[in-house]
Protein backbone atom coordinates (compact mmCIF):
# COMPACT_ATOMS: atom_id res chain seq x y z
CA UNK A 1 0.00 0.00 0.00
CA UNK A 2 1.08 3.71 -0.74
CA UNK A 3 1.35 6.16 1.84
CA UNK A 4 -0.38 9.48 2.57
CA UNK A 5 2.97 10.74 1.89
CA UNK A 6 3.57 8.48 -1.35
CA UNK A 7 0.45 9.89 -2.36
CA UNK A 8 1.29 13.65 -2.27
CA UNK A 9 4.13 12.96 -3.97
CA UNK A 10 2.97 11.01 -6.68
CA UNK A 11 0.07 14.08 -7.15
CA UNK A 12 3.00 16.34 -7.22
CA UNK A 13 4.64 14.60 -9.78
CA UNK A 14 1.46 14.40 -11.65
CA UNK A 15 1.50 17.96 -11.62
CA UNK A 16 5.01 18.84 -12.53
CA UNK A 17 4.59 16.51 -15.95
CA UNK A 18 1.43 18.83 -16.94
CA UNK A 19 3.25 22.19 -15.89
CA UNK A 20 6.59 20.76 -17.82
CA UNK A 21 3.95 19.74 -20.89
CA UNK A 22 2.94 23.00 -21.02
CA UNK A 23 5.97 24.48 -21.21
CA UNK A 24 7.39 22.43 -23.90
CA UNK A 25 4.47 23.32 -26.20
CA UNK A 26 4.70 26.65 -25.61
CA UNK A 27 8.45 26.53 -26.65
CA UNK A 28 8.08 24.37 -29.37
CA UNK A 29 4.67 26.77 -30.94
CA UNK A 30 7.11 29.77 -30.26
CA UNK A 31 10.34 28.73 -31.43
CA UNK A 32 9.08 27.20 -34.52
CA UNK A 33 7.44 30.59 -35.46
CA UNK A 34 10.46 32.86 -34.44
CA UNK A 35 13.18 30.61 -35.95
CA UNK A 36 10.64 29.34 -39.21
CA UNK A 37 9.31 32.64 -40.37
CA UNK A 38 6.82 32.81 -42.84
CA UNK A 39 6.05 28.84 -43.37
CA UNK A 40 3.77 29.50 -46.17
CA UNK A 41 7.10 31.47 -48.20
CA UNK A 42 8.83 28.01 -48.95
CA UNK A 43 5.67 27.39 -51.31
CA UNK A 44 5.84 30.34 -52.95
CA UNK A 45 9.64 29.99 -53.55
CA UNK A 46 9.13 26.54 -54.57
CA UNK A 47 6.58 28.00 -56.71
CA UNK A 48 3.96 25.38 -55.62
CA UNK A 49 1.11 27.96 -54.90
CA UNK A 50 0.21 31.43 -56.19
CA UNK A 51 0.60 34.41 -54.26
CA UNK A 52 -3.28 34.55 -54.20
CA UNK A 53 -3.20 30.68 -52.80
CA UNK A 54 -1.22 31.49 -50.66
CA UNK A 55 -3.16 33.93 -48.83
CA UNK A 56 -6.09 31.64 -49.21
CA UNK A 57 -4.44 28.84 -47.32
CA UNK A 58 -3.15 31.38 -44.49
CA UNK A 59 -6.36 33.00 -43.90
CA UNK A 60 -7.76 29.05 -43.54
CA UNK A 61 -4.89 28.23 -41.03
CA UNK A 62 -5.28 31.02 -38.69
CA UNK A 63 -1.57 32.60 -39.85
CA UNK A 64 -2.98 36.02 -40.47
CA UNK A 65 -4.13 36.04 -36.95
CA UNK A 66 -1.73 37.66 -34.39
CA UNK A 67 0.77 35.39 -32.57
CA UNK A 68 -1.03 35.50 -29.20
CA UNK A 69 -4.39 34.37 -30.80
CA UNK A 70 -2.44 31.60 -33.13
CA UNK A 71 -1.24 30.85 -29.50
CA UNK A 72 -4.68 30.26 -28.02
CA UNK A 73 -5.85 28.54 -31.01
CA UNK A 74 -3.02 25.87 -31.02
CA UNK A 75 -3.44 25.14 -27.54
CA UNK A 76 -7.68 24.81 -27.98
CA UNK A 77 -6.65 21.98 -30.89
CA UNK A 78 -4.35 20.37 -28.47
CA UNK A 79 -6.95 19.63 -25.83
CA UNK A 80 -9.00 18.79 -28.65
CA UNK A 81 -6.36 16.49 -30.03
CA UNK A 82 -5.76 18.48 -33.67
CA UNK A 83 -2.40 19.11 -34.33
CA UNK A 84 -3.24 20.93 -37.30
CA UNK A 85 -2.79 20.14 -41.02
CA UNK A 86 0.27 19.93 -43.36
CA UNK A 87 0.91 22.49 -45.58
CA UNK A 88 1.80 20.42 -48.10
CA UNK A 89 -0.54 17.49 -48.47
CA UNK A 90 -3.59 18.98 -46.61
CA UNK A 91 -3.91 15.93 -44.15
CA UNK A 92 -4.52 16.11 -40.78
CA UNK A 93 -1.17 15.90 -38.89
CA UNK A 94 -2.70 13.34 -36.78
CA UNK A 95 -3.87 11.11 -39.40
CA UNK A 96 -0.13 11.26 -40.89
CA UNK A 97 1.64 10.43 -37.56
CA UNK A 98 -0.99 7.40 -37.14
CA UNK A 99 0.24 6.15 -40.46
CA UNK A 100 3.83 5.63 -39.29
CA UNK A 101 3.99 5.54 -35.67
CA UNK A 102 3.34 1.87 -35.25
CA UNK A 103 6.49 1.40 -36.99
CA UNK A 104 8.81 3.86 -34.99
CA UNK A 105 6.73 2.50 -31.86
CA UNK A 106 8.35 -0.95 -32.96
CA UNK A 107 11.40 -0.01 -33.13
CA UNK A 108 11.68 2.15 -30.05
CA UNK A 109 10.09 -0.26 -27.68
CA UNK A 110 12.81 -3.35 -29.12
CA UNK A 111 15.44 -1.04 -28.82
CA UNK A 112 14.35 -0.01 -24.97
CA UNK A 113 14.34 -4.37 -24.37
CA UNK A 114 17.84 -4.52 -26.01
CA UNK A 115 18.79 -1.63 -23.82
CA UNK A 116 17.36 -2.78 -20.24
CA UNK A 117 18.35 -6.41 -20.58
CA UNK A 118 22.03 -5.15 -21.91
CA UNK A 119 22.03 -2.58 -19.16
CA UNK A 120 20.80 -4.80 -16.32
CA UNK A 121 23.58 -7.52 -17.35
CA UNK A 122 26.21 -5.37 -17.84
CA UNK A 123 25.83 -3.19 -15.03
CA UNK A 124 25.38 -6.70 -12.44
CA UNK A 125 28.26 -8.28 -14.07
CA UNK A 126 30.59 -4.78 -14.10
CA UNK A 127 29.57 -4.65 -9.83
CA UNK A 128 30.45 -8.34 -8.30
CA UNK A 129 32.35 -9.21 -11.14
CA UNK A 130 34.77 -5.90 -11.09
CA UNK A 131 38.41 -7.30 -10.76
CA UNK A 132 37.45 -10.17 -13.01
CA UNK A 133 37.90 -10.51 -17.07
CA UNK A 134 33.63 -10.95 -16.91
CA UNK A 135 33.67 -7.43 -14.97
CA UNK A 136 36.17 -5.59 -17.13
CA UNK A 137 35.28 -6.77 -20.85
CA UNK A 138 31.46 -5.71 -18.94
CA UNK A 139 32.65 -2.26 -17.94
CA UNK A 140 34.09 -1.83 -21.22
CA UNK A 141 30.95 -2.68 -23.23
CA UNK A 142 29.35 0.26 -21.38
CA UNK A 143 31.71 2.62 -22.03
CA UNK A 144 31.89 1.88 -25.67
CA UNK A 145 27.98 2.05 -26.10
CA UNK A 146 28.13 5.73 -24.25
CA UNK A 147 31.16 6.90 -26.35
CA UNK A 148 29.96 5.69 -29.72
CA UNK A 149 27.20 7.90 -31.72
CA UNK A 150 24.57 6.13 -32.98
CA UNK A 151 25.15 7.62 -36.51
CA UNK A 152 28.29 5.90 -36.53
CA UNK A 153 27.56 2.63 -34.71
CA UNK A 154 24.50 2.67 -37.35
CA UNK A 155 26.67 3.15 -40.34
CA UNK A 156 28.86 0.57 -39.25
CA UNK A 157 26.71 -1.96 -38.64
CA UNK A 158 24.82 -1.38 -42.14
CA UNK A 159 28.06 -1.64 -44.06
CA UNK A 160 28.79 -5.11 -41.73
CA UNK A 161 25.14 -6.05 -42.76
CA UNK A 162 25.56 -5.58 -46.58
CA UNK A 163 28.75 -6.98 -46.60
CA UNK A 164 27.29 -10.29 -44.93
CA UNK A 165 24.81 -9.83 -47.55
CA UNK A 166 27.33 -10.21 -50.07
CA UNK A 167 29.17 -13.60 -48.80
CA UNK A 168 26.19 -15.31 -47.32
CA UNK A 169 23.38 -17.19 -48.89
CA UNK A 170 20.96 -16.42 -46.03
CA UNK A 171 19.39 -13.24 -48.10
CA UNK A 172 15.72 -13.73 -46.35
CA UNK A 173 17.11 -13.77 -42.79
CA UNK A 174 19.98 -10.98 -43.25
CA UNK A 175 17.22 -8.81 -44.52
CA UNK A 176 14.72 -9.62 -41.65
CA UNK A 177 17.31 -8.72 -39.72
CA UNK A 178 18.05 -5.31 -41.42
CA UNK A 179 14.37 -4.48 -41.18
CA UNK A 180 13.85 -4.07 -37.16
CA UNK A 181 16.58 -6.41 -35.30
CA UNK A 182 19.94 -4.42 -36.59
CA UNK A 183 18.09 -0.78 -35.67
CA UNK A 184 16.74 -1.79 -32.65
CA UNK A 185 19.97 -3.20 -31.51
CA UNK A 186 22.07 -0.28 -32.25
CA UNK A 187 19.78 2.17 -30.20
CA UNK A 188 19.39 -0.22 -27.61
CA UNK A 189 23.01 -0.93 -27.06
CA UNK A 190 23.45 3.42 -27.35
CA UNK A 191 21.31 3.49 -24.10
CA UNK A 192 22.35 -0.02 -22.51
CA UNK A 193 26.05 1.74 -21.50
CA UNK A 194 24.49 4.83 -19.51
CA UNK A 195 21.80 2.22 -17.73
CA UNK A 196 24.45 -0.40 -17.05
CA UNK A 197 26.98 2.69 -15.64
CA UNK A 198 23.67 3.27 -12.83
CA UNK A 199 22.90 -0.31 -11.89
CA UNK A 200 26.81 -1.21 -11.59
CA UNK A 201 27.26 2.41 -9.32
CA UNK A 202 23.62 1.73 -7.04
CA UNK A 203 25.01 -2.36 -6.71
CA UNK A 204 28.32 -0.92 -5.71
CA UNK A 205 26.72 1.78 -3.16
CA UNK A 206 24.01 -0.89 -1.74
CA UNK A 207 26.61 -4.00 -1.24
CA UNK A 208 28.62 -1.26 0.98
CA UNK A 209 25.76 -0.55 2.97
CA UNK A 210 25.30 -1.91 6.63
CA UNK A 211 22.01 -4.07 6.44
CA UNK A 212 23.88 -5.91 4.11
CA UNK A 213 25.78 -7.35 6.59
CA UNK A 214 23.24 -7.85 8.78
CA UNK A 215 20.75 -9.89 6.54
CA UNK A 216 24.11 -12.04 6.21
CA UNK A 217 23.84 -12.63 9.69
CA UNK A 218 20.69 -13.17 9.85
CA UNK A 219 21.04 -16.36 7.28
CA UNK A 220 19.33 -15.15 4.07
CA UNK A 221 20.28 -16.82 1.16
CA UNK A 222 22.33 -15.35 -0.79
CA UNK A 223 20.54 -14.93 -4.32
CA UNK A 224 18.09 -13.23 -2.17
CA UNK A 225 20.39 -11.07 -0.49
CA UNK A 226 21.64 -9.75 -3.22
CA UNK A 227 18.00 -9.08 -4.97
CA UNK A 228 15.81 -7.99 -2.07
CA UNK A 229 18.52 -6.20 -0.10
CA UNK A 230 21.08 -5.19 -2.88
CA UNK A 231 19.35 -5.02 -6.53
CA UNK A 232 15.96 -3.94 -5.30
CA UNK A 233 17.64 -0.55 -3.84
CA UNK A 234 19.82 0.52 -6.73
CA UNK A 235 16.53 -0.13 -9.16
CA UNK A 236 14.87 3.49 -8.76
CA UNK A 237 17.35 5.62 -10.32
CA UNK A 238 17.63 2.92 -13.14
CA UNK A 239 14.51 3.01 -13.60
CA UNK A 240 14.20 6.83 -14.01
CA UNK A 241 17.33 6.65 -16.25
CA UNK A 242 15.22 4.34 -18.41
CA UNK A 243 12.21 6.54 -18.18
CA UNK A 244 14.69 8.94 -19.89
CA UNK A 245 16.36 6.47 -22.87
CA UNK A 246 12.46 5.79 -23.93
CA UNK A 247 12.49 8.98 -24.78
CA UNK A 248 15.30 9.33 -26.61
CA UNK A 249 15.25 6.62 -28.12
CA UNK A 250 12.26 7.64 -29.53
CA UNK A 251 14.26 10.72 -30.66
CA UNK A 252 17.01 8.90 -31.47
CA UNK A 253 14.71 7.01 -34.42
CA UNK A 254 15.45 10.00 -36.48
CA UNK A 255 18.83 9.08 -37.23
CA UNK A 256 18.10 5.13 -36.95
CA UNK A 257 15.31 5.72 -39.42
CA UNK A 258 17.20 7.67 -42.07
CA UNK A 259 20.61 5.35 -41.42
CA UNK A 260 18.46 1.75 -42.20
CA UNK A 261 15.91 3.49 -44.69
CA UNK A 262 12.95 2.50 -42.41
CA UNK A 263 9.65 4.36 -42.83
CA UNK A 264 8.78 5.89 -39.48
CA UNK A 265 8.10 9.50 -37.83
CA UNK A 266 11.97 9.94 -37.65
CA UNK A 267 12.24 9.90 -41.31
CA UNK A 268 8.89 11.55 -41.69
CA UNK A 269 10.30 14.40 -39.36
CA UNK A 270 13.48 14.90 -41.36
CA UNK A 271 11.32 14.87 -44.64
CA UNK A 272 9.06 18.15 -42.57
CA UNK A 273 12.16 19.66 -41.74
CA UNK A 274 13.73 19.43 -45.53
CA UNK A 275 10.59 20.62 -46.77
CA UNK A 276 9.24 23.86 -44.14
CA UNK A 277 6.51 21.54 -42.96
CA UNK A 278 6.19 23.30 -39.76
CA UNK A 279 2.82 21.84 -38.77
CA UNK A 280 4.17 18.04 -38.79
CA UNK A 281 7.36 19.29 -36.98
CA UNK A 282 5.39 20.82 -34.73
CA UNK A 283 2.92 17.99 -34.01
CA UNK A 284 6.06 15.28 -33.83
CA UNK A 285 8.06 16.97 -31.40
CA UNK A 286 4.48 18.11 -29.00
CA UNK A 287 3.88 13.79 -29.26
CA UNK A 288 7.92 13.48 -28.67
CA UNK A 289 7.08 16.12 -25.28
CA UNK A 290 4.22 14.05 -24.20
CA UNK A 291 6.08 10.63 -24.35
CA UNK A 292 8.78 12.15 -21.96
CA UNK A 293 6.47 13.54 -19.53
CA UNK A 294 4.59 10.28 -19.26
CA UNK A 295 7.23 8.23 -19.17
CA UNK A 296 9.12 9.91 -16.44
CA UNK A 297 6.03 10.71 -14.60
CA UNK A 298 5.58 6.52 -14.84
CA UNK A 299 9.05 6.04 -13.76
CA UNK A 300 8.57 8.22 -10.45
CA UNK A 301 5.96 6.66 -9.33
CA UNK A 302 7.09 3.23 -9.43
CA UNK A 303 10.55 4.42 -8.15
CA UNK A 304 8.21 5.84 -5.16
CA UNK A 305 6.22 2.45 -4.68
CA UNK A 306 9.87 0.44 -4.74
CA UNK A 307 11.38 2.86 -2.85
CA UNK A 308 9.46 4.69 -0.54
CA UNK A 309 12.22 7.11 1.26
CA UNK A 310 11.98 8.72 -2.16
CA UNK A 311 8.09 10.48 -1.20
CA UNK A 312 10.03 12.27 1.26
CA UNK A 313 12.15 14.41 -1.36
Amino acid sequence: MISNRGVKAISKRLLDGILTMFTAVSVVFFSLRFAAGDPLAILLSQGLATRDQIEELRVALGLDQPLLSQYLDFLRSLLRGDLGKSLYSGQPVITLIKEQYPQTIELAFTALLFAIGFGLVLGVAAAIRKHSKIGGIAEFSANLGISLPVSFTGILALFLWLQGLRWSSLDSLLLDLKDLFLPALILGFASAGALAKVVQSGLESSMREPYMLAARARGIKPRLRFIWHALRPSLPPAISLAALQAAFLFSGTVITETVFARPGLGRMLVDAILQGDFAIVQGIVVLAAALYVFTQAMAEILSIILDPRLARR
